[in-house]
């Protein structure tokens, strides 16, 4: 790998380690500052309310479609070919 290619290629994975970072601090920070506002009687209230929800109701039900399609690419192999053309591999094939 050229010099040049090597520095672009470290600015950027330094920005989405930096991106990642401070978006994990940011929620953490929100979480803790959310968990702490709530009062007592809040806080009894949320727990009551959620063990309600633990037991299923009976007219619930999820239903799933799964639809193929002829030219379908994971979204996992849309990443790895996006992160390949980062380093200079090879692109998206087509």
């Amino acid at each position: 790998m050229h010099p040049g290619r090597a520095t672009t290629w470290y600015r950027r994975m330094s920005v989405v380690y930096a991106l990642g970072a401070w978006t994990l601090l940011g929620s953490v920070f929100i979480l803790n500052k959310k968990k702490h506002k709530l009062p007592d009687n809040e806080e009894s209230q949320k727990n009551d309310s959620t063990n309600e929800l633990l037991e299923p109701l009976p007219e619930c039900y999820v239903e799933t479609i799964v639809t193929y399609r002829e030219d379908f690419v994971p979204v996992t192999d849309r990443i790895l070919d996006y992160l390949k053309s980062w380093t200079g591999g090879p692109g998206p094939e087509t």
